[in-house]
């Protein structure tokens, strides 16, 4: 597996060519610009969004506020949401499909933001990658365990491209000094790891029956360009869009793939983890529609050098479960934090949440106060556009988002078979135990909706 540290990964223009031809500039032999997707040479990134609402609201706003990008194009199924993006940019042409963006500005583009609902991120970034542009991608990166593995084959033979999964936090100052302070071994030995969230309760509804009836669409919304790949259904009002889609099977991966990308990336990127060995999940509130309303995920991964070799324990908590502090080899009075992750080692257990502010470490079950590594972070939707453009390469490209993304996925899987310990052969990508849990390794997109390499 690739180590996925500090500023590794295969994404952005490759660092040899960059270091080549600037030094050719500077001595006078050519007139360097960087080279953008499609082989365009350009001082300014041009930019298209897919999905402006929400979180994509936010990643627009965020990518268009570096000085050297332009937003050409925007696209969203919710016209009012796509109003409001172009009041704010109004020099760039909206479009409700993405394909049709695609087909009349593909050539005009350089890089796309894909924020929309999970079940688009895969068929949005891999037409972005087919026309050869750079990508940034909303967490998690894809939907199925399949998409993951097609996604990562298509990356490997673009490595010109700068990738990103928005996983905003690890780029956070103190994110960065955790990782780091894993990476130089502060926590010894990797014994087990154990991550947690308090979602998706007061979130988004997840263990309920599938909705009964349908109600009239709303004429700011194209239901049917929102399904995208995902099977026909009646709409429902104030079920799936624009938010509360998340925590069905067709649409979202539930708590464990939304937070999970965020959470468990400090110990996952450091050690290079994933491909688990086995998986099982415990689950509260089931139903054939949705993931479960709480559960636990207990996987076993692979040994890596950080273990000595042994496998590693992963246990996933959410819906407000928790684990028991004395099983993590931490105080027994301490009240283990949602939205964290902990990494237990011989040396000390680290406590590290999602923004990386309030890190921990104890030792021998008391708590030690330690000065973590320096590092500066970046900004998360800057970095990608600075490595689209010839810069350093970005912290969490798909070489890597793939792996965490695909890990959770394989997760998500087994939340439809509580109780029962699927084993997981990671190079044949199939369950070996269970031929009903394989029809979730790979879904059936809809008719009209099938994307080249998916």
């Amino acid at each position: 597996m690739a180590d996925h540290r500090d500023g590794v990964g295969a994404s952005g223009l490759n660092r040899r060519t960059f270091i080549q031809t600037s030094a050719a500039a500077s001595a006078g032999l050519v007139t360097w610009r960087p080279t953008l997707g499609g082989g365009r040479s350009l001082e300014k990134l041009n930019v298209a969004a897919v999905g402006v609402g929400g979180m994509g609201a936010n990643d627009l706003g965020e990518v268009a506020s570096h000085p050297e990008t332009v937003i050409m194009a925007i696209c969203d199924v919710d016209s009012n949401k796509l109003n409001q993006a172009g009041a704010k940019h109004p020099n760039a042409t909206k479009f409700r499909d993405y394909r049709e963006l695609f087909d009349k500005m593909g050539d005009k583009i350089d890089a796309v933001i894909v924020s929309t609902p999970d079940h688009m991120h895969a068929p949005v970034a891999m037409t972005a990658l087919n026309h050869d542009k750079h990508v940034y991608c909303q967490k998690p990166l894809t939907h199925s365990i399949h998409e993951c593995r097609a996604i990562r084959a298509a990356v490997a033979k673009k490595p010109g491209l700068a990738t990103q999964m928005g996983t905003q936090n690890a780029s956070r100052p103190m994110k960065r000094r955790a990782m780091k302070a894993l990476e130089q071994n502060m926590c010894g030995r990797i014994i087990e790891i154990s991550a947690l969230t308090d979602r998706s309760a007061g979130w988004w509804p997840q263990g309920q029956p599938r909705p009964t009836g349908s109600d009239p669409v709303p004429s700011n919304l194209d239901w049917d360009l929102w399904l995208g790949v995902a099977e026909e259904r009646p709409y429902k009002s104030n079920t799936y869009h624009p938010f509360k889609w998340r925590g069905f099977h067709d649409f979202g991966v539930g708590a464990l793939g939304d937070m999970g990308c965020h959470i468990v990336d400090a110990p996952f990127q450091v050690y290079g983890l994933g491909d688990p060995i086995n998986v099982k999940c415990e689950a509260i509130g089931t139903s054939d529609d949705m993931f479960p309303s709480k559960e636990i995920v207990r996987m076993t991964l692979p040994g890596v050098k950080a273990s000595g070799g042994e496998q590693i324990p992963f246990t996933w908590y959410d819906g407000g479960l928790k684990p028991q502090a004395s099983e993590l080899s931490l105080p027994t009075d301490y009240d283990v934090p949602q939205n964290s992750v902990i990494v237990v080692g011989e040396k000390g257990t680290m406590v590290i949440p999602i923004p990386g502010d309030g890190t921990k470490y104890f030792r021998k079950g008391v708590e030690r106060q330690v000065e973590l590594p320096r590092h500066e972070g970046k900004n998360h939707w800057h970095h990608w556009v600075d490595a689209a453009r010839g810069g350093d390469t970005n912290w969490t490209p798909f070489d890597y988002a793939t792996r965490v993304t695909e890990t959770l996925a394989i997760g998500a899987v087994a939340s439809r078979f509580p109780g029962e310990t699927l084993e997981w052969d990671a190079e044949a990508v199939k369950f070996t135990n269970n031929p009903e849990a394989n029809k979730f390794v790979t879904r059936t997109y809809r008719k009209g909706w099938e994307v080249e390499g998916l």
